[in-house]
């Protein structure tokens, strides 16, 4: 199962999140997730082994796929496929276990696990508890997304849970439209990781106005104080990065297809015509 391990997963937080939901429809259940650690130098020549995976899905009956680049961190490719449950992973996986995808898929991975440092594979489970979702989802128009990855203390699901609700309504205060959509990594990375997907359709989304209240004053003094102190009693570390979504590199639903055909896509350019010989000079 060459590919399936590598689309299954990664400690990341994909900003680009709920893979693949129609636009009115709930984020992923299960989202499977793979980072690839690429070479430096190599970013090109990677596209192009993606693309080969991408020919051979296409001809099965995989799982739509979602592939990203970073922009900030150190370089490497996110891959992110939805399932609905670990049924469905176990009918992918066997999916990938038959003739000829198989070895379409043993070629491929031969030529991309050249330009690759290392790999990991991440299971993660929706939280929608967690999650701040005030304007639906675009998906298909998002051509970016921020990930979170944040690492708690073992033992403390209650607490982190409170930790996230206090935020959430800290939110709300401010009016944000920006989702958080929130998943629970169960295999593939420590206890207590938790991935925090933000989509976007432009960078300028990073913009926003600065804030004429401190935070004290917009959430309250008591409840800003609340949750520094939880925050820094449960959380061990926190990273974000930033994607570009990577058409070439996925294998989107026919939705997304639909709904942006020039991105997802686009129509080979014609070939320019050569221009025409001059005749001969006359002696």
């Amino acid at each position: 199962m060459p590919r399936l391990s590598r689309i299954v997963v990664s400690s990341l937080a994909f900003a680009a999140a709920p893979m693949f939901m129609a636009q009115a429809q709930e984020p992923a259940p299960i989202l499977g997730i793979v980072r690839e650690d690429i070479k430096s130098g190599k970013g090109a020549a990677h596209e192009k082994t993606e693309m080969a995976y991408v020919r051979a899905f296409s001809k099965s009956k995989f799982p739509h796929y979602i592939g990203m680049v970073n922009v900030t961190g150190p370089s490497h490719a996110l891959f992110l496929e939805r399932y609905d449950s670990f049924e469905a992973v176990a009918d992918a996986m066997a999916l990938t276990d038959k003739e000829p995808l198989k070895s379409e898929l043993a070629q491929a991975d031969a030529a991309d696990g050249e330009l690759r440092t290392g790999d990991r594979y991440t299971f993660a489970t929706y939280r929608k508890e967690l999650s701040y979702e005030p304007v639906p989802a675009e998906l298909a128009k998002y051509r970016f997304h921020s990930v979170t990855t944040v690492r708690v203390r073992p033992g403390h699901v209650d607490d982190v849970e409170a930790l996230f609700k206090l935020g959430n309504q800290m939110r709300m205060k401010t009016d944000s439209k920006q989702r958080r959509v929130v998943y629970g990594v169960v295999s593939g990375a420590p206890a207590g990781t938790y991935l925090i997907f933000s989509g976007m359709e432009s960078l300028k989304t990073l913009d926003p106005p600065r804030p004429a209240k401190s935070p004290a004053e917009t959430f309250g003094a008591e409840d800003w104080a609340r949750y520094q102190k939880m925050y820094s009693d449960l959380v061990i570390s926190s990273e974000n990065v930033l994607y570009a979504v990577n058409p070439k590199m996925s294998y989107p639903p026919k939705e997304f297809i639909d709904a942006d055909p020039e991105f997802w896509a686009p129509k080979p350019k014609p070939a320019m015509a050569k221009p025409a010989a001059k005749p001969a000079a006359s002696k």
